[in-house]
Formats: structure tokens, sequence, C-alpha cells
């Protein structure tokens, strides 16, 4: 019975060494499933890792390239802000000399009134009212506290080119001539500002003005015709043409006429 029992363990011995095998093999496998997965694992970790590290050196070269736009940038403001320092440096001094001009241009203003005042009292009297106005509205601007330096001085050059205008043109205009009682309505011709003649309405009696004694005088019937013409042109009636009028002699430098 003894050595039934022991042949039978002899026997059983390698079924259970076979029934083993299919474990191990199952145990082979599991662990190069699991490998396998870990390498996989491993591999989207790397994966992972290097999308990781390309999206930084993306944000690096970009983070790089900003800041050598911002250091062009910070240049450029440097240079402005220089620039705007120069320009405020060169806006206080500009300030310094418009006070200062302003305290001379005042005193020279109101000598330029003052001279075209007299000259226009002292001149020949062609439109006295509208030069007279001119002057009494310069007084009242350089009067004005809220007109500012340039307003008037513009004002007054203005004034200045329109007596000059007068020098080099022919005017015409109705006026009385005569004292209150005898006073007669007459067109006035003026040549520049050298002389001024009259012409009756109905074109019968002639005249000029006398500057040494400031009163009209009458002229010879000669000349009412070439008033006639200076009347027209004045107006813009004839084209420009010469005209022969007597005109006051002009004193030479010595004094001698």
């Amino acid at each position: 019975m003894r050595n039934k029992l022991l042949l039978l363990a002899a026997l059983a011995l390698p079924l259970l060494s076979g029934a083993q095998a299919p474990d191990k093999l199952d145990q082979a496998l599991k662990t190069t499933i699991d490998s396998n997965r870990a390498s996989a694992q491993s591999q989207q970790r790397i994966d992972s890792i290097d999308d990781s590290a390309r999206s930084m050196l993306e944000r690096y070269r970009a983070a790089t390239w900003q800041a050598q736009q911002l250091n062009v940038y910070a240049k450029q403001l440097e240079q402005l802000l220089g620039a705007q320092d120069a320009e405020k440096t060169s806006l206080r001094q500009q300030l310094v000399e418009i006070e200062r001009t302003e305290r001379e241009l005042t005193p020279l203003m109101l000598r330029m009134l003052d001279s075209i005042d007299k000259f226009v009292s002292l001149d020949l009297p062609f439109l006295k009212q509208e030069r007279r106005e001119r002057i009494e509205n310069l007084k009242r601007l350089m009067a004005d506290p809220e007109a500012t330096s340039a307003e008037r001085y513009r004002r007054l050059l203005e004034a200045y080119q329109v007596e000059i205008d007068y020098g080099r043109s022919l005017g015409v205009e109705r006026a009385q001539v005569g004292s209150e009682g005898t006073a007669r309505e007459v067109d006035v011709l003026r040549v520049g500002r050298a002389s001024l003649f009259y012409l009756t309405l109905d074109g019968e009696e002639a005249g000029r003005w006398d500057a040494a004694s400031k009163q009209w005088q009458p002229i010879d019937n000669e000349w009412r015709a070439s008033i006639k013409k200076g009347l027209r042109i004045a107006r813009e009636i004839t084209a420009p043409d010469v005209l022969h009028l007597p005109m006051p002699v002009v004193a030479a430098a010595g004094g001698d006429k």
C-alpha cells in the first residue's frame, strides 16, 4: 500500500508541474503587457514633456522678440523725450522773448497810432469820415483790455496799408465844396494823394485843392475834360489812360520850389 501511494505521488508531480505552466505564461504575458503599458505611459510623458518644451521655446522666442521690440520702442521714447525737453526749453525762451516783445511793442503801437492820426489830419481832405472812423476804431482797440497785441498790431498794419494804397490809385467821391451858405455838391477826383480836383455835377465848373491855403480854388475850364476823364477811369467806366492835369509843384530838398 505504501508503495502504491508513492507511485501515485510520483505520477502526480508532473501533472502538477504541467498545471503551473499556464500560470507562469499568464504571468509573463501580464508582465509584458504591464511593461508595454508603462512604456506607453512613459512615451506619453516624454511626448508631453516635448510638447511642453516646444511650447516653452515658442514662448521664449516670442518673449525675446517682444523684448527686442520694447527695447526699440524705449529708445524711440528716449529720443522723443529728448526732443520734447528741447522743445520745452525753446518754448520757455520764446515766452520770455514774447513778454519782452510785448513790453516793447505796446509803446511802438501807440507811436504808430499817433503818427497815422496826425498824418490823416494833415493830409488831403478826401474820405474824411471813413479815415477818421478807422482811426477812432484803432483808438478803441488799443484801449480794449480784451484785445491781444497781435490783433492790435495787425489792425494798425492794415490801416497803414490802406493809406499807402491811396497814394497809388485814383479815387472818386461825392462831396460838398464851398461855405455852408454856398456849398455845392461836386464829384471829387483824387490823384494818388498828390492832388484833388472837383467837377460840378453839371460839368460847368472845375477846381482843385490848394494845400498851402487849405481851400478849393477854381481852375481854367480847359481842365474840365481831363478831370471828367479821370472820374470815368476812377469809376472803372473807362480804361486807364494818361491824364493831363495841373499837379502841384513838389518842393526840392534844399527848400526851392
